[in-house]
């Protein structure tokens, strides 16, 4: 749990109360034992949000996000798990107790967000000095007030000026070197400024700290942006630029608008789009894909309408829709970028793109026609091609649509469209999940998961809501004893962290760092409103079954290694006959004894 002393997260738990807590961002009303409310986390006009402040936990029915106190505090500031602990513990008053080495890459981390502060400074102390870096901003329609906000500045083209200043403000060049900010010369001692002749573009992240620069080239020069390398405060392809800004106006208007560059992010807040962030980086990664997703379901994505913006957008909606984000593409004129967009044409122009996007099964299957077109393929070949991106629409309705629209562009029969087989190849270029390649267009999709043993949902159920009960589920079941993958992971944490459910933090709590930490609160929530007395009984009967499935798969083995001996013409040795009868006897009766 991120190298954080578990009596301080429990302590917390103690302190900052979930009910209150939400209830500053969360207009909530009693609903039995629960609080409902519309969700902060995603528009919605039903309220799907409840909170049940006796368990500490809060689901979505709307959007499935939920968790603990934790886990609301990182969604709803987009903060990662020792963030979200860090602000309540200062909201309760408490005093942070890290490991070692959690505490030594903290300190790491700080050193690094201190070097790029002091080199902030010094980049917008000399933008100011440099007119050809002004007058860049000039022409790319960015203002002064902009350029202060997002802290934009310049690094001079000197070899050393950077590394002289840092110096003046007690940053060692092994911290600076450890920021990215200076490189250490290949031959002799000393370091050279990493950053030359380019203007400074700061990325936070969503505590205010500068966490690396993007360096955009003023001319001709490659590549046109340099960017900090991967340092313990910054990790390459799991941020997004301009998420720290963006999130309130885009938690405010359910959707984000994705970009390619640095300043066209910039330039559309300028003119009235406060939801705007850019990828750093043309192809997005699956973190960058649930940062997004921690702030907004759906997405306008807007990349350069070439023919590299293309294919880099085709390969950022497998990615996006493959996390669960709503994704609609914004078609740029040719040869524009949104910044000439707003600069020529103001907000409007802009708006107006936005206004007739395309959602992103028609841009697939428009990619996907338009290539397979140009190779002269039959409509046989565009028909399973376009299927196989029709097949990850998730609505069936939608996607039956989409097979009627499909069969009126290729002059087809709908029915023969619809028993057409999938593409293998072209399924597997989607998202790389494997597919079955005899699967009509009208199968429902495959779940992302198969339901798992009810007897195992049970279990999980009974502790999540009661953890008190840990103790005595421990003594009777193992995690090996579990089936299902993922219950299996979720009860083996439970158990490592056994006596600090004991000692009061949330079982919930434990599983704050866990992707799918939104079902198990769920689960918890969902539990049947019973007194402690039927809830002993209720887990008496399902240990009861963990104990005869046990049985029964040691019966299952005791039977074949006594198969094997028979069919060898060996004897079967008593101990091994009597534990048969013995376990037959147990799960079947009298009449099962004889074997052997």
């Amino acid at each position: 749990m991120s190298g954080f002393d578990r009596a301080v997260l429990i302590e917390i738990n103690a302190k900052v109360d979930l009910l209150a807590y939400v209830s500053q961002y969360v207009t909530l009303k009693k609903q039995g034992r629960e609080y409902v409310g519309l969700c902060p986390f995603h528009a919605e006009r039903t309220p799907s949000f409840s909170v049940n402040a006796e368990k500490g936990v809060w689901h979505c029915y709307g959007c499935d996000a939920g968790g603990d106190l934790f886990k609301f505090v990182q969604r709803h500031e987009n903060a990662d798990f020792p963030t979200a602990v860090r602000m309540l513990a200062a909201r309760a008053g408490i005093s942070l107790e890290e490991t070692p080495g959690a505490a030594r890459r903290r300190s790491e981390r700080e050193a690094i967000y201190e070097a790029n502060s002091a080199a902030q400074n010094f980049f917008v102390a000399s933008l100011r000095r440099n007119n050809s870096a002004q007058a860049y901003l000039k022409k790319r329609g960015i203002d002064d007030t902009t350029a202060r906000a997002f802290g934009i500045g310049y690094a001079p083209d000197a070899w050393d000026e950077l590394g002289k200043a840092l110096a003046k403000s007690s940053i060692e060049p092994p911290v600076a070197h450890a920021a990215g900010l200076v490189r250490q010369r290949e031959r002799g001692d000393g370091y050279y400024d990493f950053f030359r002749n380019r203007l400074m573009l700061p990325i936070y992240n969503l505590t205010g700290e500068v966490m690396a620069f993007g360096g955009r080239a003023l001319d001709d020069e490659q590549p046109k942006y340099l960017n900090t390398p991967s340092t313990s405060a910054y990790a390459k392809g799991k941020h997004v630029y301009a998420l720290n800004v963006a999130r309130r106006a885009a938690s405010s208007d359910g959707a984000l608008i994705v970009v390619e560059g640095y300043l066209d992010a910039i330039a559309l807040h300028q003119a009235g789009f406060a939801n705007a962030v850019a990828s750093l980086g043309t192809a997005f990664t699956p973190e960058q894909a649930r940062e997004l997703r921690r702030v907004a379901g759906n997405l306008y994505l807007c990349f350069d309408g070439d023919t590299a913006g293309q294919a880099a957008t085709a390969r950022s909606i497998d990615m996006l829709v493959e996390e669960g984000l709503a994704v609609r593409v914004v078609t740029l004129p040719a040869g524009t970028d949104p910044d000439e967009v707003v600069l020529g044409g103001g907000r409007e122009a802009f708006q107006a793109l936005l206004d007739s996007s395309t959602p992103w099964v028609d841009f697939k299957i428009e990619i996907t026609c338009s290539r397979i077109e140009a190779r002269f393929a039959n409509k046989g070949e565009i028909a399973r091609e376009a299927l196989a991106v029709i097949a990850h629409v998730r609505d069936p309705i939608e996607r039956d649509q989409y097979v009627k629209a499909m069969a009126r562009r290729l002059d087809i029969d709908e029915g023969a469209l619809r028993r057409a087989k999938y593409s293998p190849t072209a399924s597997a270029t989607i998202t790389g999940a494997r597919r079955d390649t005899d699967a009509p267009i009208v199968r429902a999709a495959h779940t992302s998961h198969p339901e798992p043993p009810s007897i195992e949902r049970d279990l999980l159920q009974i502790v999540l809501s009661r953890p008190a009960f840990l103790s005595a589920v421990a003594a009777r079941v193992t995690a090996d004893d579990l089936e299902d993958d993922r219950f299996r992971e979720v009860f083996a944490q439970l158990l490592a962290h056994r006596d600090e459910v004991e000692r009061g933090l949330n079982p919930v709590s434990v599983l704050s760092e866990n992707e799918e930490s939104g079902e198990f609160a769920r689960l918890a929530l969902s539990a049947p409103s019973m007194s402690v007395e039927e809830d002993e009984r209720r887990l008496a009967r399902v240990l009861e079954r963990f104990d005869r499935r046990r049985a029964e798969r040691r019966l299952s083995s005791v039977d074949a290694e006594m198969n094997v001996l028979l069919t060898e013409g060996r004897a079967v040795p008593s101990a091994l006959r009597d534990e048969y009868n013995a376990l037959a006897v147990r799960l079947f009766g009298l009449d099962a004894v004889g074997r052997g």
